[in-house]
């Protein structure tokens, strides 16, 4: 079985919280470059594009998979991600304490999901049920090396009408936070196919052994994403982030439905979603955006206005991204490239028009500055 190596990292953060005083100007200085956009190209004889795992069938098959094919960076991903925490050493067993409290919280598919990968993986299984939440549980904390839980932020945003150069809808979402050094080997974008009657197949943008991940977009083109805030309410019993985020893709269709979820379901502490929806035309249903901000005990909704919702934790300006949505020429990622910042892990772009996403990542800092990659989303989430 997999053992953590301990090594903390607190010192790296905590200078990491006078660099966050450095980020507008960062921001300012990496804006001037354009985005590199590629298509993605199949691995080998394999028609899944490089960078790209499919998962399929149950529960236990997707988890079992997961942790079979991806088990040498899965063990990266804990001991960089887990082991590296700042007062894992100290904090540790309380921190799994709090993870096995809110287990019985969780459906049980995905449950099943979780306990399959870990044993493919060799990983312990409340291990790695505290990697898909650890900003939430050490966020229950008061004081000490919880607090470093609050390092980080990011930006999203749906924008469609009168929001974009030709009225076509556009999301994006730049995932900006203090976490893994080993990012190439651990990065993943992971096609989601349950069973019809388990809900919906989607796409995930995150890391090896992450269940969720933390941008995804669903087959009926629901996108969704989480932003960084700080509400007060906490509930130990209540559903962390990522795993509340992975239980919308998989179950809903609509916006609708996203904010029903997320208003009966316990949640564990604060945080803002911004979701999205390219529409049907041919079913007339229009385009639609929205910020959900909640903590355990509130949610408020916040639709789109104009044809943009927008939800930032690190000082991004909108009006910096309706101007380039705006221009017909820009590419795909230009958008979402110039909210991009030094402590950028993952830059997304998501045209529903196209039914295509755009992915950096794999770097271990700046990731906007690194290539878009163009995935089809189709054809990653075909039920043969």
């Amino acid at each position: 079985m997999f053992s953590i190596l301990p090594r903390s990292r607190l010192a790296r953060l905590r200078a990491g919280g006078v660099i966050m005083a450095l980020v507008a100007v960062v921001l300012v200085a990496l804006r001037a470059r354009n985005p590199v956009e590629v298509e993605a190209k199949p691995a080998g004889n394999n028609d899944v594009p490089a960078g790209v795992v499919r998962l399929t069938g149950s529960p236990e098959e997707i988890g079992r998979q997961h942790g079979t094919q991806l088990r040498d960076a899965i063990h990266t991903m804990v001991n960089d991600y887990v082991g590296n925490q700042p007062g894992w050493d100290t904090l540790g067993d309380e921190w799994l304490r709090r993870t096995r409290r809110m287990k019985a919280a969780l459906p049980q598919w995905y449950l099943r999901e979780l306990k399959a990968c870990a044993a493919a993986a060799g990983i312990d299984e409340d291990v790695l049920l505290f990697a898909q939440c650890e900003g939430d549980i050490r966020g229950l904390g008061d004081g000490g090396a919880d607090d470093d839980a609050r390092l980080g932020g990011c930006t999203s945003y749906v924008a469609f009408g009168p929001s974009t150069a030709n009225g076509h809808p556009e999301m994006g979402r730049n995932f900006d936070y203090w976490g893994l050094e080993s990012t190439r080997e651990c990065v993943i974008v992971l096609a989601v196919v349950p069973e019809p009657e388990d809900g919906y197949a989607f796409l995930s943008v995150g890391w090896a052994g992450i269940l969720g991940g933390w941008t995804l977009v669903n087959e009926k083109g629901l996108f969704i994403a989480n932003n960084l805030h700080y509400a007060s309410a906490m509930n130990a019993d209540g559903i962390p982030t990522l795993i509340l985020e992975r239980i919308i893709a998989q179950k809903a269709a609509t916006i609708d439905e996203a904010i029903e979820l997320v208003q009966s379901t316990p949640r564990m502490r604060g945080q803002a979603f911004v979701i999205g929806h390219g529409g049907d035309a041919d079913a007339g249903v229009p385009p639609a955006g929205a910020s959900i901000i909640y903590d355990a005990e509130n949610v408020r909704v916040v639709r789109a206005e104009d044809g943009f919702a927008f939800d930032t934790s690190i000082g991004t300006n909108p009006e910096l991204l309706r101007g380039i949505l705006g221009n017909a020429e820009r590419r795909a990622a230009a958008a979402i490239h110039a909210a991009g910042s030094s402590i950028t892990l993952h830059s997304v772009a998501y045209r529903a028009e196209e039914n295509a996403i755009w992915v950096a990542h794999g770097r271990r800092s700046s990731a906007h500055l690194g290539t878009y990659v163009k995935y089809d989303i189709s054809s990653l989430l075909r039920r043969q």
